[in-house]
């Protein structure tokens, strides 16, 4: 039968030098409680970039205002964000992010030409250093999803275990359906920019790799605990919203014990990562 002229043509196998790119919705200024906290977030987000065991990355920050506690360079670039920031009491704790990431979509396929994965990270998220590294190296054509990491609670300084259920926690989820910052999207621009159509079908986070499956791409689970979900700083939208008792709730029952916490500090570059 012949093909529609409509249908999308059958896409390139993946190239030999992927590049994983992460794009950062940033809170405006007027929107944030507190500036300098968003900004050391930040800087720890990105910090955990800049320490992967792979170059092959590059990050955007997009926002209404450049922070000035950021250091940008060729691997990290700031894209502005022209939109006024009207801020009211409902915009308090609404965030932005779908423009910002429409917006750094768009930029990404003016600019890049070449094909990897696309990441959306939250501005105040860890990654393990070798996420990028597995990614670029496994390099399936589909995409990744991320069941297994922690959740760090900034104020009391806890951690506790998200993944699948299993003996030691059997209250667990996973990591993909608590933090947003959970799956890496293949994007392909060597011939058009047709994949902004699969990547923007994403949905909810816990629903991507059903969405992408239906898209034709089997997204595959990161074989490592791959990721830091930050909350209790005061930035977190759940927090804003008063939601964060759902949270403490699945702290006090999956807390790590010391030994685990202390080789997942280690790990995550924690204490670097997050000193004032």
């Amino acid at each position: 039968m012949a093909s529609s002229p409509d249908a999308a043509p059958p896409g390139l196998p993946p190239s030999d030098d992927p590049e994983v790119v992460f794009i950062i919705p940033l809170i405006s200024r007027a929107r944030a409680y507190d500036w300098g906290v968003v900004q050391r977030h930040l800087r720890a987000t990105l910090g955990a970039l800049r320490a992967q065991t792979s170059p092959r990355w590059r990050a955007l920050v997009c926002c209404q205002d450049r922070p000035e506690e950021v250091a940008f360079d060729g691997q990290v670039s700031f894209l502005p964000f022209v939109a006024a920031d009207v801020v009211r009491d409902e915009t308090a704790v609404v965030f932005d992010n779908h423009a910002k990431k429409d917006l750094m979509l768009d930029h990404l396929a003016a600019t890049h030409g070449g094909d990897g994965y696309v990441f959306q990270l939250d501005a105040d998220d860890l990654l393990h250093p070798r996420l990028v590294e597995h990614i670029v190296a496994d390099n399936n054509g589909a995409g990744y999803w991320i069941e297994r990491g922690y959740m760090y609670d900034v104020a009391r300084d806890r951690l506790a275990y998200l993944g699948p259920k299993r003996l030691r926690y059997p209250f667990g989820h996973t990591f993909l359906r608590e933090c947003g910052s959970s799956s890496a999207l293949r994007f392909d621009f060597r011939r058009d920019a047709r994949c902004l159509e699969t990547i923007r079908d994403r949905g909810k986070h816990a629903e991507v790799p059903a969405r992408m499956a239906a898209h034709g791409l089997a997204m595959t689970p990161v074989p490592f605990p791959a990721a830091l979900y930050l909350v209790g700083h005061g930035e977190n939208m759940r927090q804003r919203r008063g939601k964060l008792g759902a949270k403490m709730r699945y702290m006090r029952r999956n807390r790590l014990l010391p030994r685990a916490a202390r080789r997942v500090r280690n790990e995550f570059r924690l204490r670097a990562l997050l000193e004032p």
